[in-house]
C-alpha cells in the first residue's frame, strides 16, 4: 500500500512543485491547494463515481424494533449504486427508494398495496437516517450496502478522510488519485492538462468495469432454471 505523503510527493513532481519537509504541517499555498484542495476533489469524485470493495464499502443489518426511522454508521456516504442496495431479506427482495419529500409524503398519508418496502434516506455528512414507510417488525432486518466516506488508513488501523500522520496509508488506487490531483492543479493553474485529465477518465472507467464485473467471458449459453423465489410471493396473506 501506498503512503498518502509518497503519492503527494509524486503529485508535486509532477506539478513542478518541490515537496515540503512535512505534508501534514505545510502551511504554503500551494501544498495546501494539493493536500486539501485537489487531492480531495479527486477522492470525492471516485468515491461518488464507482463503487468499490472493502473497506471503502461498508454494510450493515438493521433488525426491526418497530420503529420508522434508523441512524446510520457516522462513515456513510451514500448508498451503493444498484437495486439490492437496500434489501429486506424476510420479504426477499429489494427496498423501493423514495428521493422526493412531496412522494414520501403522499406515500403515508394514502397508503401503498402490496409488500414492497419503500424508505427514504434523510441528512447530511456524518448524520444519515433511513426511514420506512411500514417498519420493520421484529427479528426481521434489511441489510444496507453503502460507500464509506473514508479513503485513508492510519497507523493505529483506524480509518478516516484526512490526513494527520505522514504514515497514513492511501485506500484508493494510488495512479487514479495521483493524475487525477495533478489534472485538477494544472487546469486550476491555466497549464497544460488534457493529457492528464483523458488518463484519468480511463483509468476511472477501467476501474468502472472491473468492480461492476462488466468483463465476462461465457463459454455457454445462460442458465435459463427458474429460481423458486420468482415464483413464490415473498409474503402470502393469511385468509
Amino acid at each position: 500500500m501506498t503512503k498518502v505523503t509518497e503519492a503527494l510527493n509524486r503529485i508535486a513532481r509532477s506539478c513542478s512543485v518541490s515537496a515540503p519537509s512535512s505534508w501534514v504541517n505545510a502551511t504554503r499555498s500551494d501544498h495546501v491547494e494539493i493536500r486539501d484542495d485537489f487531492l480531495h476533489e479527486t477522492v470525492t469524485d471516485i468515491t461518488d463515481r464507482i463503487d468499490l470493495p472493502s473497506p471503502l464499502a461498508g454494510s450493515i443489518a438493521i433488525t426491526g424494533t418497530g420503529a420508522e426511522t434508523y441512524t446510520l454508521p457516522t462513515d456513510f456516504k451514500r448508498l451503493q449504486r444498484h437495486e439490492n442496495a437496500v434489501y429486506h431479506a424476510m420479504q426477499d427482495r429489494p427496498c423501493v427508494p423514495v428521493e422526493r419529500d412531496g412522494d414520501w409524503a403522499h406515500i403515508k398519508d394514502t397508503g401503498t398495496a402490496g409488500v414492497v418496502k419503500y424508505f427514504r434516506l434523510t441528512g447530511y455528512d456524518e448524520n444519515w437516517s433511513i426511514s420506512f414507510y411500514t417498519p420493520i417488525s421484529a427479528s426481521n432486518n434489511v441489510t444496507v450496502s453503502y460507500m464509506t466516506n473514508s479513503w485513508l488508513v492510519h497507523e493505529n488501523g483506524s480509518y478516516g478522510n484526512q490526513i494527520t500522520s505522514e504514515t497514513d496509508v492511501l485506500l484508493l488506487p494510488r495512479r487514479a488519485v495521483e493524475v487525477g490531483t495533478i489534472w485538477r492543479f494544472r487546469e486550476r493553474r491555466g497549464l497544460p492538462y488534457v493529457d492528464k485529465y483523458n488518463e484519468y477518465e480511463a483509468l476511472l472507467a477501467r476501474m468502472s468495469n472491473d468492480h461492476a464485473a462488466r468483463r465476462v467471458v461465457s463459454f455457454g449459453d445462460r442458465d435459463k432454471s427458474v429460481r423458486w423465489q420468482d415464483l413464490v410471493p415473498s409474503v402470502i396473506p393469511s385468509s
